[in-house]
């Protein structure tokens, strides 16, 4: 069985403080173009949110999704991997933002091929940069490297990456058979980068 997870829960501060997934590309909303790229290369789907308040805002789009709400506070994305780590049912997790409009599933399923056997499969694009947020996880290891390392005080979305035994690095090469222009990584961190995202769905 296969997991998906979508982090919904950052406060958008760059929005002024708007729901950023809730925001229009190409004339859908951006947390609705994740799941349907996410859906069919998955057998469940859970969307991970701060609290009840931001699942309200987002449940008129979104409903009949499992939500599940960070246990700790103001630690950024990994309360929304050990939330969401500890309800998937799946053996692997597919790990993705709510901000990355254009993820291809051809991707994710590129990914969950090269995690099998393994511990994570983690998208490597040169220079030391890697996609956390882009991944696949083998769900129990990746729990406890979580959990150790908000014990251990640390919160880079990263962190846990260095206390899994078996990591995968998948090259921009390897992605760029499935995904050429590489599109699948883009994000929207700011609201100039929703003009660029929606250009390149016209």
């Amino acid at each position: 069985m296969r997991s998906g997870l979508i982090l919904a829960g950052g406060r958008s501060t760059r929005f002024g403080g708007e729901e950023k997934s809730l925001k229009l590309v190409g004339g859908k909303r951006m947390i609705c173009r994740v799941i349907d790229a996410l859906s069919p290369v998955v057998d469940e789907l859970i969307i991970s949110v701060r609290d009840e308040r931001q699942r309200d805002l987002l449940f008129p789009f979104i409903s009949g999704y499992d939500f599940v709400y960070d246990r700790i506070k103001d630690i950024g994305p990994l309360a929304g991997l050990q939330a969401g780590l500890g309800r998937a049912k799946g053996d692997y997790v597919a790990v993705v933002a709510c901000d990355m409009p254009l993820i291809n599933k051809a991707a994710v399923e590129l990914l969950f091929e090269r995690a099998e056997g393994h511990g994570a499969a983690v998208p490597a694009r040169g220079e030391g940069l890697i996609e956390p947020l882009h991944a696949v996880y083998k769900k129990e290891p990746m729990l406890r490297a979580v959990n150790d390392a908000i014990r251990a005080g640390e919160r880079k979305i990263s962190a846990p990456l260095k206390r899994l035994n078996d990591v995968v690095y998948v090259p921009d090469e390897e992605i760029k058979k499935v995904d050429r222009a590489l599109d699948t990584f883009l994000n929207v961190n700011r609201a100039e980068d929703m003009e660029r995202i929606s250009q390149k769905k016209e």
